[in-house]
């Protein structure tokens, strides 16, 4: 059942049941998947975080936070499945009208930015076991696996217009290199992740399309 979801952030924030999922865009924690700092459920820990913790910080009871969340899990989906919904729009919006390599290097580059500004977020998702593709409908619900399948979808294609145009390499299978590609991507992101966010994995992403393209380019 999709029920009205609260907006627990914000200096004002809405009353309970005024709007939809879209308004629960950041957790009653502050700021759980922004910019700058952690918020208190991303440096305190998922698994130290109770919903007394959650509904304190948004200024609520902990029965009212129950009406609409039965536990941690759901409201990490709520808040991941928002935020991966954006990323759609924002893939969608930036990769509108280019060539099929462009859209590659975009889809690339604009996933990377995306994790990194959202970093706190994607850090509670490893910190809860999550490492690989196996664990996306694990911790993130299956509607987050079949969005995450949507982005395995687009590499498929701008990959695919790229081999039709002759402009990547024909004898090696479309989904061999989708799976090189998207697997450097993930694994550059696990590291920054292990490593507790230092530097930018934003800054990678040109390095992984150069070693992508090094390889995968058609032969002359």
């Amino acid at each position: 059942i999709v029920r009205p979801l609260p907006r627990l952030v914000g200096p004002n924030p809405v009353p309970f049941g005024a709007t939809d999922v879209g308004a629960f865009s950041t957790p009653a924690a502050g700021d759980l998947d922004g910019d700058g700092d952690p918020d208190f459920v991303a440096s305190k820990g998922f698994g130290a975080t109770k919903m007394a913790d959650i509904a304190a910080e948004a200024g609520v009871g902990v029965g009212t936070l129950y009406n609409y969340f039965a536990n941690k899990q759901e409201i990490f989906e709520a808040i991941f499945l928002e935020r991966t919904q954006q990323f759609q729009a924002a893939l969608d919006h930036a990769t509108a009208g280019l060539l099929p390599l462009e859209q590659l290097a975009t889809l690339i580059r604009t996933s990377m930015q995306y994790i990194e500004d959202h970093g706190a977020l994607f850090e509670m998702f490893f910190e809860r076991g999550g490492i690989g593709e196996l664990d996306i409908e694990r911790f993130g619900g299956k509607v987050i696996e079949e969005l995450y399948t949507g982005f395995l979808r687009r590499l498929e294609d701008a990959i695919s217009d790229a081999v039709k145009d002759g402009l990547l390499r024909s004898d090696v299978p479309i989904h061999s290199m989708v799976a090189m590609i998207s697997g450097a991507r993930n694994g550059a992101i696990y590291g920054w992740l292990k490593g507790r966010r230092r530097g930018r994995i934003a800054d990678a992403a040109d390095n992984l399309l150069t070693l992508f393209m090094s390889g995968a380019r058609a032969q002359s």
